[in-house]
């Protein structure tokens, strides 16, 4: 265990302490629900990169720290996301430096392991554009706004496959409005996706209980990482996608077994 990381979350007990982070070994460490917790040393998301940018609205809010496996999914998500699609992901609030309240936007975000994520849209012409700002959609997925815009519900569901799939990080949560999500499986579905991944993206694609609706955006939640629970890192919500993932190493390696034994 890093000794040095457990320094640190003692100090936190401690009246006065100092900023945290400075007593690490600099990786970072996701404490606490995302509800009510904080983050050590965590990781500053950039402002742009490989398929993916932030603009200067949530740039301003300074509320761009994560979990090393959060800001490893994000970058790595949208360089896959960037290599099939010219439109880049708008990646608005992560978590404020040390983690905490941030009251003004976010009842989570506290933890270092929430993002949100701007709906990919086509214009009132149809074409695919990079969003300026989060609009609120209705359940048919066209903006209030009387813009014309709408929610591109294809690129969505490729975007929650790719996060559902990917091997940086292993998602809890695809938070959003609830007709958004009906429509974002349906598609799937009419693409004969995988039964596992469509399973899948029915149990992680959800509108919250006790929250805002998300008629305005995705709200990305990863599990703890197995070192973070070590330091306190709490879950909040079903485990099943966290299991499912652990073990289907192990499935594939007695499939692999079968078969050969089978030739």
């Amino acid at each position: 265990m890093r000794l040095a990381s457990l320094v640190a979350i003692a100090a936190l007990a401690a009246p006065g302490c100092a900023e945290l982070g400075v007593v690490s070994d600099g990786t970072s460490i996701s404490m606490g629900r995302p509800h009510r917790g904080w983050i050590v040393d965590g990781v500053r998301m950039p402002d742009k990169g490989e398929g993916f940018f932030t603009r200067e609205v949530w740039r301003a809010r300074a509320q761009r720290y994560g979990t090393d496996e959060l800001v490893d999914l994000l970058t790595a998500v949208s360089r896959r996301m960037g290599k099939r699609f010219k439109e880049r992901i708008v990646i608005a609030d992560l978590s404020g430096k040390g983690g905490g309240p941030a009251r003004a936007w976010h009842a989570s975000h506290q933890s270092g392991r929430d993002v949100d994520l701007v709906y990919y849209v086509r214009d009132k012409n149809g074409k695919s554009v990079e969003p300026d700002r989060m609009r609120m959609f209705d359940k048919d997925g066209k903006a209030k706004d009387g813009s014309g815009y709408t929610v591109d519900v294809p690129r969505m569901w490729l975007l929650a496959k790719e996060l559902l799939t990917a091997p940086e990080a292993p998602v809890q949560w695809l938070f959003i409005y609830q007709p958004l999500a009906e429509r974002i499986v349906e598609h799937a579905i009419a693409q004969n996706e995988p039964e596992a991944l469509v399973a899948k993206a029915k149990r992680a694609l959800k509108q919250p209980g006790n929250g805002a609706p998300h008629m305005d955006h995705m709200h990305v939640r990863v599990y703890c990482s197995k070192v973070d629970k070590a330091y306190g890192c709490l879950d909040h919500g079903p485990m099943d996608l966290l299991v499912e993932r652990e073990v289907e190493p192990a499935l594939e390696r007695v499939g692999r077994r079968l078969r050969r034994r089978s030739l």
